[in-house]
Order: C-alpha cells, then sequence, then structure tokens
C-alpha cells in the first residue's frame, strides 16, 4: 500500500472509531524543547517533578517509541451542555472531571484504533499515548493541523474550541503529513485577561499559580494564602481560561455519552455537602472520575479553602 493510501485509511478509520479530528506529523525532535527547557529551569512547572524527571523523553519522541516515523494525533470532544452556576454557595469542578476518567476512555480507543491499523498494514507498530505520558502532546497537535496553541495554552480549534481531549499514535511508517494551522487568536487576550491568579501571559503559564494545579497536583500542604482567595470556589480543575475563550462558542456536545456527568451534582454541588464528605462519601461520588486524583484529603483542603476565603460564614461544618 502507498503511503498515500495508508494515509486516507488511517484517517478514514480514525473517523469510524468517533474521534472528532485526525491529523499525522513526521516523527522528530518535539517543536518546542527549547521552550520546555527555559520553562522548566525558570520553576513554572512547580512540584511536578515529573517533567523534569522525563524531559528528556519529551523532547524527542523517538525516545518513547525509538520505530517512530509519524505520530498520529486524535482529538476526541468532551464538551457537555451543562452550565456552571456562579453561585457563591456551590463549588465548581471543571467540565472534564465530571464523567468517566477520559485517560480510560481514551487509551482504549486508541489501542482499538492500533489495532485496526495493524489489520490493513500488518509491519504496522505503534505505542499509543494520553497526556499522562512523557509526550508534548499538544505541540504534536499543533503539528497534525489538529488546532492552534492559544494564549491559554490549550489547542484550539474553529468549530469546537478547546474542549476536547488530545491522544496519539506513535507509529513506524511514514505518512502525508498536515500542516499546522494558523493562530487565529489575533489580539484577544481574553483568556489571560480573565485568569484571577496572574497564572497567565501570552502563550505561557506558570503552574505555581495556576488554580488547576493547586486543586489537583499541588498536595499535602495548604494551598498558598495569597492564592487561596483566589480559587473562585473552583474545588478541583478550573475552566475559566476556556469559559471566556470566544472560540468556545462554537463547542458541540459529545457523542461520546460517558463523558457526561456520572451525577447531577457534580456540576454545581453544594459547598457545605462537599465540606462533609467521608472518605467513603468521597470515593462513592467520584467513582471512575478524575476527582479521585486529587485525593480525599486534598479535596477536602480545597473545600475547606474555599469556604474560608468567604465572608463570615460556613466556616465550619
Amino acid at each position: 500500500m502507498t503511503k498515500e493510501n495508508l494515509t486516507r485509511a488511517i484517517k478514514q478509520i480514525a473517523m469510524e472509531l468517533k474521534f472528532d479530528r485526525v491529523g499525522i506529523a513526521q516523527a522528530e525532535k518535539t517543536p518546542g524543547a527549547a521552550q520546555l527547557d527555559e520553562w522548566l529551569a525558570q520553576g513554572k512547572h512547580g512540584e511536578m517533578l515529573w517533567m523534569e524527571k522525563y524531559r528528556d523523553i519529551r523532547k524527542d519522541i523517538r525516545k518513547f517509541f525509538p520505530q517512530a516515523r509519524s505520530i498520529i494525533m486524535v482529538a476526541l470532544n468532551y464538551y457537555t451542555p451543562y452550565q456552571i452556576k456562579d453561585n457563591p454557595h456551590t463549588a465548581k469542578i471543571s467540565r472534564y472531571a465530571w464523567g468517566s476518567d477520559y485517560h480510560k476512555i481514551l487509551k482504549k480507543k486508541l489501542k482499538r484504533f492500533l489495532s485496526e491499523l495493524k489489520k490493513i498494514d500488518d509491519g504496522m507498530e505503534g505505542r499509543a499515548f494520553v497526556d499522562s505520558a512523557p509526550v508534548m502532546e499538544k505541540q504534536w497537535a499543533v503539528l497534525a493541523g489538529i488546532g492552534w496553541q492559544g494564549k491559554n495554552t490549550n489547542v484550539l480549534t474553529r468549530d469546537m474550541g478547546s474542549w476536547f481531549f488530545l491522544g496519539g499514535l506513535a507509529v513506524n511508517r511514514e505518512l502525508i503529513y498536515d500542516r499546522p494551522l494558523q493562530d487565529y487568536c489575533g489580539s484577544c487576550n481574553a483568556c489571560v485577561e480573565a485568569c484571577p491568579t496572574d497564572a497567565l501571559k501570552p502563550y505561557e503559564l506558570d503552574a505555581n499559580r495556576c488554580i488547576s494545579y493547586l486543586t489537583i497536583e499541588y498536595r499535602d500542604k495548604p494551598i498558598p494564602t495569597e492564592l487561596g482567595g483566589k480559587l473562585h470556589n473552583w474545588v478541583f480543575g478550573c475552566d475559566i481560561c476556556q469559559d471566556v475563550c470566544p472560540w468556545n462558542r462554537f463547542a458541540r456536545e459529545t457523542e461520546e455519552q460517558r463523558f457526561h456527568p456520572k451525577q447531577p451534582v457534580l456540576v454545581n454541588p453544594p459547598l457545605t455537602f462537599l465540606q462533609k464528605l467521608s472518605p467513603k462519601d468521597f470515593d462513592m461520588l467520584f467513582a471512575g472520575t478524575p476527582v479521585r486524583r486529587a485525593r480525599y484529603a486534598n479535596f477536602k483542603r480545597n473545600v475547606q479553602t474555599v469556604m474560608d476565603s468567604r465572608p463570615g460564614q460556613d466556616k465550619k461544618a
């Protein structure tokens, strides 16, 4: 099979498997490797020590999969039409965490994708990855023409905004490669201006100040006082820089039902309800969702930090 025909077949299979977008890039040293070095040197990764530990693999995907000749990137829409209320009595949980853990769903789909590719090319070998792997998936998505990297550092598209997960296959075949898209952010700085903790500069994130980092990855210690009062009721993750992005006006509902809220209460949970959760309650409420990643003690810390920042009420259960 010619690489032109193989490329067409790969993209057709991706659509049949209900991925929302597919693009292909040539495997090489990772674009943005120099920026990664600078970002790490400035300590903007916070306490995410694995970013430093696996730096060399992130900088060259061929260290992740030595036979890599091409990177097949896919996007999977997770947008659901439920709205988070701006209510002082309710907590906010990032939209992606309402449903089933995307790592498992996406990784399983990618493995099936690779299995289907092997049926049409018995010499095809590859390795699947999602954002938990030491791969700079956003940079590969940009190179593969999935979208452009916005000023909030998320990958954006003109037809579904940024509400999608990224995953990919590093494969041992040369293919026809897609071209990167134009950057359509223009003069808009809505995301940068909306961030309450000043975590964003155009195209750069300081994780130390990011609400998502503070409520998920920053563990086993109090959230710094300067930032704890600026959580805006977010207790797991944060969607502010996506909510204000004009391109997310074009978001469309996902076809993947497992990304819908496992329970209605996850969309706008009362703070007092979350404050009273026992470890068993926490495990039951968030079973199978990404929220479990925060762990019980840290999640309760987040809830209490939000409640303590409110003027004169609900500070104690």
